[in-house]
């Protein structure tokens, strides 16, 4: 996992976020999603479009042992008038009012020595990369580190990053990451600080074949 999903994912979103940046909704219904590995379980943006994603391993760095992505569905666009018009057939694609994409993964930490290094393999090792804040936190119980950053090409901030990590436990690690406009981290956080508490390690084993089920709020 060299070049990391997180790296992945911010490289081909942050160019639409940074053109289309606007604020995301307050206050996101989210629903439970079940790791089809059965490794953790997090409340997720309930109206976003979940991808799994399936391990991959690695002989250097740490593998991905499963993870998952939940980013907003585009709006259907709309027809087009029976009486042409300005800029009719201009083929854009409709903006969503949500930008905001996160990804919940679980990876081997045999590699790192501690959550230092851990956020400098995810985070802030990449030099596109410009910390705005760090500061420990709990998942599920376990220390963990939150680090806050902007993805920066040519001088501009493409896209705001929230990274929260934790070595886990046994060799299994837990990343829990949100990409969402430029600028936005003030409006993000209370609903990126909801999925954050609600990330648990493992599943129960009656829910693993049903990845996403109701909780109250």
């Amino acid at each position: 996992m060299r070049r990391t999903v997180l790296r992945a994912i911010v490289s081909g979103l942050a160019l639409g976020l940074a053109l289309a940046a606007c604020a995301s909704p307050k206050e996101r219904e989210l629903l439970r999603y079940y790791d089809p590995e059965h490794l953790f379980s997090a409340r997720l943006p309930a109206a976003n479009t979940i991808s799994v994603l399936p391990p991959q391993q690695v002989e250097e760095g740490p593998s991905l042992l499963s993870g998952v992505i939940s980013q907003p569905s585009l709006p259907s666009p709309s027809p087009p008038s029976r009486f042409g018009g300005i800029g009719e057939g201009l083929g854009q694609p409709p903006t969503p009012p949500d930008r905001t994409v996160y990804e919940a993964l679980a990876v081997s930490t045999e590699t790192f020595d501690d959550l230092q290094d851990m956020a400098l393999f995810f985070v802030t090792g990449d030099p596109s990369m410009d910390v705005r804040e760090q500061r420990d936190v709990r998942i599920d119980g376990l220390p963990g580190l939150l680090v806050v950053a902007d993805s920066v090409q040519g001088g501009e901030a493409r896209a705001g990053v929230a990274v929260a990590m934790t070595l886990g436990r046994e060799g299994t690690g837990y990343v829990l990451a949100a990409i969402f406009p430029p600028g936005q981290w003030e409006a993000e956080e209370p609903d990126f600080l909801r999925v954050l508490s609600s990330f648990r390690v493992e599943t129960p084993p009656l829910l693993r074949t049903y990845p996403l089920a109701d909780e109250p709020a």
